[in-house]
């Protein structure tokens, strides 16, 4: 019988919350504007650091990396793998080599 206590072992966790805040609006944009929605599909980094009517989208450089690697030709399949890159990208690369 195993009598020894469990303990929880912290996780260490990259803060992505302004990440997460840009990329909704930067998404709610393409959803509204079928013009910003192509030049996001086409090139995101540049449709990021180009904005939309005015409003910026701050992107860490870890953020910008993960746009700049999505080529897709809908928003959904763009909106699906941002989603894969931000929950790959959530631990830091120290925890991520131990679980990978």
């Amino acid at each position: 019988m195993y009598t020894k206590p469990l303990t929880r072992q912290p996780i260490p966790t990259l803060d992505i919350s302004d990440d997460l805040s840009s990329f909704r609006r930067l998404l709610v944009a393409a959803a509204i504007s079928p013009r910003f929605c192509v030049r996001l599909l086409e090139n995101p980094d540049q449709a990021v650091r180009a904005g939309f009517g005015g409003e910026r989208f701050p992107v860490s450089e870890s953020g910008m990396k993960a746009l700049a690697h999505i080529r897709v030709s809908t928003l959904t399949a763009f909106v699906e793998q941002l989603d894969a890159h931000v929950s790959n990208g959530l631990l830091t690369p120290e925890y991520s080599e131990v679980v990978g």
